[in-house]
């Protein structure tokens, strides 16, 4: 299998009183993909109790439609997965007294 090609942005959340999510959910046409989030920037505003997460929280492909809890993120929540035959990826940042930013990509194999 070889890489034929990529996709990527990024997305952030930001709430410096409470807590803020925001989600992209990302097109693709039946293809097999690797997709991976990470968190590249976190900002806080004090020093204590803030956090700031990115994972992927759904995935449909022929393995059906695949839900991931927001929260707690634990080992069930996915930052890169390997699917087939995918037809969209849901990603998700979320912060509590935070700023944070995101990238995801998208490699589709052939």
């Amino acid at each position: 299998m070889a890489v034929s090609g990529m996709q990527w942005s990024s997305l952030w959340a930001r709430h410096f009183g409470g807590s803020h999510s925001h989600s992209v959910t990302v097109q693709v046409n039946n293809r097999d993909i690797v997709a991976d989030i990470v968190l590249a920037q976190k900002w806080a505003a004090g020093d204590s109790h803030h956090s700031g997460k990115a994972q992927i929280i759904q995935i449909v492909s022929n393995s059906g439609v695949e839900n991931f809890p927001t929260f707690p993120m634990d080992h069930t929540c996915p930052t890169t997965v390997f699917r087939t035959n995918t037809t969209s990826i849901t990603f998700f940042v979320q912060v509590y007294q935070a700023h944070a930013l995101a990238r995801w990509i998208l490699y589709f194999w052939v």
